[in-house]
């Protein structure tokens, strides 16, 4: 009799022990799985919450310009407004309308090609749009055209002094158009192509 006690005592002792090491096991695999967890929804808050990088270093446009014919075509007492083109895959410019009365022509009277590019202007916000020509500026440049017997009309893009953070252009004639592989000769025609708006329409 005393031999099936120590038995059942043995047997009994050695259930304790495995279901101690059983409980022990699930504690382990639970710890590991709710660090698991924690890591993972970590590594989503981190992706969700980074933030993006900052607009630095300020706006690049190209130097545009057009064939002087387009210029000497538009007509006594016309306007022209020019409006921010895109065109793929990477090229920003103007295309232009002439109109004496607020009717407009399809399709533009004026398409400025891409120059010397990226002149970086340094400007944080950066407007960037449309711009206008009245008839006494036109005028102006029709007269630089004929009195330098220029072929190519040139708008070099430069932070505007009347408007804070706009982006205006000054408008110069050639002999040639500005391209990387030579230097050109400009002449000044005075004339400043203002954004619109806030110039008014």
């Amino acid at each position: 009799m005393a031999k099936y006690f120590k038995s059942s005592r043995f047997y009994l002792f050695i259930s304790i022990v495995v279901c101690l090491a059983i409980a022990c096991n699930n504690k382990t695999d639970e710890k590991a799985t709710e660090k698991k967890d924690t890591t993972s929804e970590t590594t989503r808050t981190s992706q969700t919450t980074q933030p993006k990088a900052a607009f630095t270093g300020g706006v690049t446009l190209d130097v545009l310009y057009t064939d002087a014919a387009s210029f000497q075509s538009i007509h006594q007492g016309d306007k022209l407004f020019f409006v921010l083109t895109y065109i793929d895959p990477d090229i920003v410019t103007l295309h232009g309308w002439a109109t004496p009365n607020g009717n407009f022509s399809n399709p533009p009277d004026i398409r400025l090609e891409k120059g010397t590019p990226s002149i970086n202007l340094g400007l944080n916000p950066a407007y960037v749009g449309n711009v206008k020509l009245d008839w006494p500026e036109i005028k102006r440049i029709q007269d630089s055209i004929t009195s330098t017997s220029a072929k190519y009309v040139v708008f070099v893009p430069t932070p505007s002094i009347t408007y804070r953070n706009h982006v205006e252009y000054s408008v110069s004639v050639s002999q040639d158009p500005p391209t990387l592989d030579k230097t050109i000769q400009t002449t000044s025609t005075g004339v400043t192509a203002n954004p619109s708006p806030p110039k008014a329409l």
